[in-house]
């Protein structure tokens, strides 16, 4: 699948990135047809990239 992943400090890309897998009886795997960054992932990008590691998978704002 493809994903917006931290390249660096104000950097992102997207890339192909591994499916997701069902590790518990419990998961879900929801088909998301879009997805964006947002205000509050902006700490990421900038501020907390002590943090990050190169193609850490950002955006939470699903849509479809």
């Amino acid at each position: 699948m493809k994903a917006v992943t931290w390249q660096g400090r104000r950097t992102v890309s997207v890339e192909q990135v591994p499916d997701p897998v069902i590790q518990e009886p419990t998961d879900a795997i929801v088909r998301i047809t879009s997805s964006a960054i947002c205000g509050s992932d902006l700490h990421l990008y900038e501020v907390l990239t002590p943090y990050m590691h190169k193609n850490d998978v950002l955006g939470h704002e699903p849509m479809g």
